[in-house]
């Protein structure tokens, strides 16, 4: 097990995850408005519990980091290369199914569903760069 690297892919994927998702998230409000906090659901802002909501980037970021860690060695080409092939894959396998059950089930707005396949993709992609790199420069 790679700790070093997942340690440190894991805290720097978050800071990218919070990036991206907050440029393009906000982008996506400006065009398809909506109030996260009005959707069925959800809980209210000042619930205690609220607070590992904005935690999901780092959640997220030490998951993709240790399954890179089993598949990243079945991944040729250089970094770039492995990085968003990794990153497309989780993507796929992770957010598109997601989006259709939210879309096919729930009543929410369209710019909701925007938001789960659009900004995923982009820091998916650079996600996957920057855990290949950080396991390339770390060995």
């Amino acid at each position: 097990m790679k700790w070093k690297e997942i340690i440190v892919g894991g805290i720097l994927v978050g800071f990218v995850i919070v990036f991206v998702d907050i440029i393009l998230g906000g982008l996506i409000q400006f065009i398809w408005s909506y109030d996260i906090f009005k959707l069925g659901g959800m809980r209210k802002i000042d619930d205690p519990i609220m607070l590992l909501f904005f935690v999901h980037p780092w959640v997220l970021s030490f998951m993709l980091t240790f399954v890179y860690s089993y598949f990243g060695k079945a991944l040729d080409g250089n970094y770039i290369t492995k990085g968003w092939k990794f990153g497309l894959l989780m993507w796929t396998v992770v957010f598109v199914p997601y989006a259709f059950l939210v879309y096919t089930s729930m009543n929410y707005p369209i710019g909701f569903t925007v938001n789960s396949v659009i900004p995923p993709l982009a820091y998916m992609l650079l996600s996957g760069i920057l855990i290949a790199k950080t396991f390339e420069w770390l060995e």
